[in-house]
């Protein structure tokens, strides 16, 4: 149930015992409800609960509200944690065996309105949407961390300016209160982030606790040692990471280590127009060619509407369309060892001949004649398009179909104005003739700066593992965020009925067919887009051959492999 309901519900019931209690006398003040719905409505809107405002809420005299309190901090409903680091001071909290006794409650009172208003379970888009909160695998709202983190110094948190880290910042009240300590959460665009580590790792102690770091990332800044490996500290805390989706799991690894904790997975997919597409007679696209067809036909069959929108942005956004899309079309951008038989790659344990660029091949030949096929059908602001104004221009109506993110989908999923609300088909990459339907991973984990001091490391693994939690995972979801790479998260009712993308995105886990190595995250990330970023930018939209452009690429990427010794 999402914190917004819960307060609905939580208004609603307090306003009907009003009545009785305050409006007439049927019925006495009942310290023991005011203590829960206060401490409730509290910890929902993230505000701090001292012992004397609770009793004052209770409305009953001192002693009889102290009495009250102490019997719930005794039955387990209600728990006290020290604020201060002398220990006299201390903020109430409710514990997870009252939240889920709320949640339960708060659920039969919608349960017996809506039944009161005629609507049935099976009336799927009517007021039980969202399922019974008794079933087992239902996340409850989150409860605060059993031991805060302390009000002596504040925590700081680096991250990107992406969906879940916006929830982070626009709930940030609700975080402290969660954490019990002073938050500050600094979050930067991509380029920045990145130059911000960097300039950060070079300081003598890290003025941040706690940093995201996007997955490609993952060999540069171990091989540096700007982060720190997580092994012991998951094996001492007893982390159990077999929940994780394992393909995301692995996205915080490198060199058989694990130096991050998902945060913010993501998925690049296809995201296509189901009316149009039912309209003009056409399918799900499953190959490139299907792609190519469906982006003809539809392509100005409506006023103002391209085919397809791209993102061939000079520099980052039309190397990494090129990257990943050349891994629909079966091959890596740099020479990957195979893995099993299903044409899968290893990202994590390289060396040597492994680093070897693969852009000037028949494969990279095929990739940029398709980008280039596309360029007919794309958006003419394709040319300058990035994330953000790719997955702008599809929500706006402008384009039938469009590569994207899946953290990316709450713009048209989420927003009733949006053209394409509510119309949106989503498939793993559509294959190339050698390929299979693969999708890349993507996003961000949360990683321990090497440099932050050694008394302050413990501290920052336990609010990772926290914001990493199933209880986060599905309340980032609740909040905008549409990503999980938790099993538990997903299988959640609510998360799922919030979006199809992550019930698209759970089968394809499932099915093997998120993939990390469509983007190696080698030490040399950074120059190889930069590089590509350049050619293939020149082969669409410059005066550049295909076979100019691929060899041109696959030079400099070379001499900077063979520069940092790689073979």
């Amino acid at each position: 149930m999402t914190r917004e309901e819960l307060l609905r519900i939580l208004s609603f019931v307090e306003d009907a015992r009003s009545i009785s209690t305050e409006h007439s006398r049927l019925s006495e003040v009942d310290p023991r409800w005011k203590i829960t719905t206060f401490t409730m409505r509290r910890h929902l809107e993230g505000r701090l609960i001292t012992i004397t405002s609770l009793a004052a809420a209770t409305g009953a005299p001192y002693g009889t509200a102290m009495r009250r309190i102490s019997a719930m901090i005794d039955e387990g409903l209600l728990m006290k944690r020290s604020r201060s680091r002398s220990g006299k001071s201390f903020s109430i909290h409710p514990t997870n065996q009252l939240i889920r006794e709320f949640e339960t409650y708060a659920a039969r009172v919608k349960m017996l309105i809506g039944k009161t208003f005629g609507f049935s379970s099976e009336d799927s888009g009517g007021f039980y949407f969202g399922g019974s909160y008794m079933a087992a695998r239902i996340l409850p709202y989150p409860s605060v961390m059993h031991r805060g983190l302390g009000y002596g110094r504040t925590v700081r948190i680096l991250s990107n300016a992406d969906p879940t880290f916006k929830t982070l910042s626009d709930f940030t009240s609700n975080l402290r209160e969660f954490c019990g300590s002073e938050l500050e959460i600094t979050t930067l665009p991509l380029d920045e982030l990145h130059r911000e580590i960097l300039t950060n790792a070079k300081a003598r102690s890290s003025k941040y606790d706690v940093i995201a770091l996007d997955m490609p990332w993952m060999g540069e800044m171990a091989e540096q040692g700007i982060v720190l490996p997580l092994d012991d500290l998951i094996r001492e805390h007893r982390f159990q990471h077999t929940d994780f989706y394992s393909s995301t799991w692995r996205g915080g690894q490198w060199g058989g280590r694990q130096y991050g904790v998902p945060i913010q997975p993501t998925h690049e997919l296809l995201f296509y127009r189901k009316d149009l597409f039912e309209t003009s007679g056409l399918e799900a696209p499953q190959t490139t060619d299907d792609v190519l067809s469906a982006a003809r036909a539809l392509n100005r069959s409506d006023f103002q509407l391209s085919g397809i929108v791209m993102n061939y942005g000079r520099g980052m956004p039309v190397a990494h369309s090129f990257m990943q899309t050349k891994a629909a079309f079966g091959e890596p951008i740099i020479d990957l060892p195979a893995v099993g038989s299903e044409g899968d790659f290893e990202t994590s344990e390289l060396s040597g001949e492994n680093y070897r660029p693969l852009v000037d091949t028949e494969t990279g030949q095929q990739t940029a004649e398709y980008l280039a096929a596309l360029r007919d059908f794309a958006h003419p602001d394709s040319i300058r398009c990035n994330w953000d104004m790719r997955i702008r221009l599809f929500s706006q109506g402008k384009a039938a179909i469009t590569y994207g993110w899946s953290a990316r989908a709450s713009a048209f999923e989420l927003d009733e104005t949006s053209a394409a609300f509510g119309k949106v088909g989503f498939v793993p990459h559509p294959r190339g003739p050698n390929g299979r339907n693969i999708s890349p991973i993507g996003g961000f984990v949360l990683g321990i700066p090497a440099n932050l001091s050694e008394q302050h490391v413990n501290r920052a693994w336990r609010l990772i593992s926290y914001l990493a939690s199933p209880e986060l995972m599905k309340w980032y979801v609740l909040n905008g965020s549409l990503v999980s790479p938790r099993f538990s998260t997903s299988a959640d009712p609510e998360v799922r009925a919030i979006s199809p993308v992550i019930r698209t995105v759970d089968k394809m886990e499932r099915r093997g067919q998120l993939q990390l190595w469509p983007r190696p995250p080698v030490a040399e990330f950074h120059a190889l887009t930069r590089i590509l970023g350049e050619h293939v930018f020149e082969i669409l939209y410059g005066d550049c051959s295909i076979r100019e452009g691929l060899a041109r690429a696959q030079n400099e990427i070379d001499a900077v492999m063979r520069a940092a010794g790689r073979y």
